[in-house]
């Protein structure tokens, strides 16, 4: 019995051999495994796909947005140009505006009224001639010789003075200039004639019609002398 036993337990083990149908399992599912590797290989390269496409899209959105820096920098330059332009127009405005002898009125150019009135008035006693004059007038033509004479200080001034300028909106300056210069020639007709005549004053119609026959060279030698200098 002992020698039956030991024979038993010396023996090798048996091992079962797998039927057909545990190895097709086997292969199936081994297949199976291989599936799934793939469906994941397969959603990862899906996954990179679209990462690159991600990516792509970034790099045109970059490109985009460097081409509008471009633009608004392009736009910023030309803006700043424009900007420098316009403040040299506007300093050529006030340089012509603000600082042009003919649109300032100072107490040296009412002086120089008065001189030329008076110079106009006593070269060769021009007054003498106008006081001949007043003689023929009546009183209704001597009363158009103030406008009329206002109006020829007006072209005068115009055709030596302001005629030059290319900024038309100084010409507003042109009328006020001619009134305060045709003031100091009435004054200065009124002075010189008190001066030289001295009934001057007693007769108004006699002394209106003397000021009005002086008037015009008055303020032709005041225009004068206050053009002389200017630019």
């Amino acid at each position: 019995m002992i020698k039956k036993k030991i024979k038993n337990k010396s023996a090798k083990p048996v091992i079962k051999k797998k039927n057909i149908s545990q190895k097709l399992d086997e292969v199936m599912a081994i297949e199976n495994r291989l599936l799934q590797v793939e469906k994941d290989v397969s959603k990862k390269e899906d996954k990179l796909s679209l990462e690159e496409k991600r990516i792509e899209l970034e790099e045109e959105k970059i490109e985009t947005d460097e081409k509008s820096v471009e633009q608004i920098s392009g736009t910023l330059k030309k803006e700043e140009s424009d900007l420098e332009k316009l403040e040299e127009i506007e300093n050529e405005i006030k340089t012509e505006v603000g600082g042009h002898p003919l649109a300032r009125v100072t107490l040296k150019d009412i002086t120089k009224g008065l001189i030329g009135a008076f110079i106009g008035l006593s070269i060769h006693y021009t007054f003498t001639y106008g006081v001949e004059i007043a003689k023929e007038l009546t009183m209704n033509r001597a009363t158009i010789m103030f406008p009329l004479t206002f109006l020829v200080g007006l072209l005068f001034i115009y055709a030596t003075g302001f005629r030059k300028i290319e900024d038309k909106r100084i010409l507003i300056y042109m009328p006020i200039r001619l009134l305060v210069l045709y003031i100091c020639s009435l004054i200065m007709s009124i002075a010189v004639l008190y001066l030289f005549y001295p009934t001057f004053g007693q007769n108004f119609e006699e002394s209106y019609k003397m000021v009005a026959g002086v008037m015009l060279a008055a303020v032709v030698g005041a225009c004068t002398a206050d053009l002389l200098g200017k630019e």
